[in-house]
Parts: C-alpha cells; structure tokens; sequence
C-alpha cells in the first residue's frame, strides 16, 4: 500500500495527504509508522512530504492548498506569480481559504474569507484566484506602482480586459480595502481606448510623453504604409508625427531593423515624420527627447499635417 503511496505523492510535488493516504488503502497504523521511521514527514497539519523529496517554495505552496481544501487557492502576489505576471516570485507565500487559519505556520500567509472564489482553478496543478480577482487582492500586499505594471501586464496578455476588471472591482471590492482603493485609482486612469505598454521600457517611454507639456497624442496607433497596417508605439495623428520606442527584444536583430526603415519610408512617402528612441535616451537625455518631439509636432502643424 506504501507504493501506492509513493506514486500519489510523486504525481503532486512529493506531498501526501493523511486522507488521501486512507483512501489508497494505507491504514493509519501504517501511516503513522512511516512517519516515525522518517520515511515521510509532516509538512503542515494533516500534510506530509515524502523524505528526500526537494522542498521548495512551490511545494510548501501546494501543500498549503492541501492542508486547506476545497476553497483553498493560491493568492495575491503567488497567484500573480503562477500567471506569469513580471516581477512576482513564490518567495511570499499567499492563500486564500474559508479555513480557520490559526494553526497555519509563519511562512505562509492565509487570507481567510466566507466562500470560495469563482473562477478558481488549478494552475500548474495548484488551485490559484482568477487574473481579475488577483488583480483586486494585489494592492493590499505590493505597491502601487507593482500593482500597475501587473494590471498593464494582464491587459496586454489579453487574461483580463477593463470592463471585466471594473465588474471584478464593483463585486469584490471592499469598502477601506487598501487593495480595492489602490485598483480603483488604476482603473480610473485608463480609458476604454487605454493601450497597455508593452514593456518597462515603453511603460517609462509613455510616462515621459504623458507627464509633459506635449499635446495629447494615441498610444498604439494603428496606420497603413501603403503595403500593410502597422502600429506606432505613439502617434499624434494630426500633424502626423509618430515616435517609436526601440528596445532590443523587439527592434534588436538585423530583420526587425530592415523592416522598421522600410515602414518608415513608406510612411515619409505620406508625409509621415516617425522619430526613433532608445531606453538610454529616455532614462538620460528626457529633455532632449521631449524638445524634439515637441519641435516636430509644432513643424508639422505648421506645415498643414499630411495630406
């Protein structure tokens, strides 16, 4: 029956319940004889991990989950870890569960609540709150400014959108939430139209052009070259003037720059002015980047825009 076990327990981060053990048919005699000779050892209550097995933030994760049941999910910044969000790690272990927390150990911390979470499901084979529910829980653990590129991540990725967010927001929200205030100051900031940046980078880039004197522009503007539909990282349609954040993920190889001066061209055929930027030029020339811009967009209107 050990064997059984053993097989269970490999398939879920080494970790093993005392039920689910029973139900394998390993008596409690057994179980608890295994324990004593070391073979497995208790993890949380009611949880145990197989000797010799690597304990790991994920496992300790998991087999909170374990320990807490049916209503139990990874949350807040470990839930926005396991989406894949930037900047989240496992090493501040989050859940959420409708269990008395008190025998829960220090490295963990339990957020307890009436009912489960809707939406809730395994994620990486670790039961974890949904992107738009993570979303709200956030701020009440992580700044600010982590909280946003979070909400810009998810949007980008396409896991939530802003109506679904402004519902989430509205449903569970909390009245003196600090995760709820810090959300609905986020929310109230992006616009039905709001395009998500698509890296630190750009985020730092739309920072400087938005923070400044220059007039409102369209972030994401979509425009035909003549041979295919393109996309500006940022455009001030009328005069037609655009700026393009170059970052080496997306701009660094030889094809991606051959095709950027080919949709430029194309562009300067239609009276389009498009001027390039690096990181380093926004981080420590921002005055002169801003000078330029503006110098551009007032030529251009100047000259009547592009016709």
């Amino acid at each position: 029956m050990l064997q059984a076990c053993v097989r269970l327990a490999l398939g879920q981060e080494g970790l093993i319940t005392l039920d689910q053990a029973l139900s394998a048919g390993c008596s409690a005699d057994c179980f608890k004889g295994h324990v004593a000779k070391g073979d497995i050892e208790r993890i949380l209550p009611g949880v145990y991990r197989l000797a010799g097995t690597a304990e790991s933030p994920r496992q300790k994760l998991r087999a909170a989950t374990l320990w807490g049941g049916e209503g139990t999910a990874a949350s807040h910044t470990s839930a926005a870890a396991l989406v894949g969000l930037k900047g989240f790690t496992l090493s501040d272990l989050h859940t959420v569960t409708t269990k008395d927390p008190r025998r829960a150990p220090g490295w963990l911390n339990v957020h307890r609540l009436p009912a489960s979470r809707p939406g809730t499901r395994p994620l990486r084979a670790i039961p974890t709150t949904p992107p738009w529910i993570t979303l709200v829980d956030l701020g009440s653990v992580a700044p600010a400014a982590e909280v946003r590129s979070a909400l810009d991540q998810a949007l980008l990725l396409g896991i939530v959108s802003l109506p679904q967010m402004r519902w989430a927001l509205a449903t569970f929200g909390r009245d003196r939430h600090r995760g709820t205030s810090v959300l609905r100051s986020l929310l109230a900031e992006r616009d039905p139209g709001y395009a998500p940046p698509e890296s630190e980078g750009e985020a730092l880039f739309y920072a400087l052009i938005e923070g400044s004197d220059l007039p409102p522009g369209v972030r994401q503007f979509p425009i035909w070259d003549g041979k295919r539909w393109r996309r500006l990282d940022y455009a001030w349609p009328d005069p037609g003037v655009g700026a393009e954040f170059d970052g080496w993920t997306t701009h660094g190889t030889r094809e991606a720059f051959q095709e950027d001066r080919a949709r430029d061209r194309r562009l300067q055929i239609r009276l389009w002015r498009v001027l390039h930027y690096t990181a380093e030029d926004v981080r420590c020339r921002p005055d002169e980047v801003l000078a330029e811009i503006g110098e551009a967009v007032s030529v251009k209107k100047c000259a009547h825009g592009p016709f």
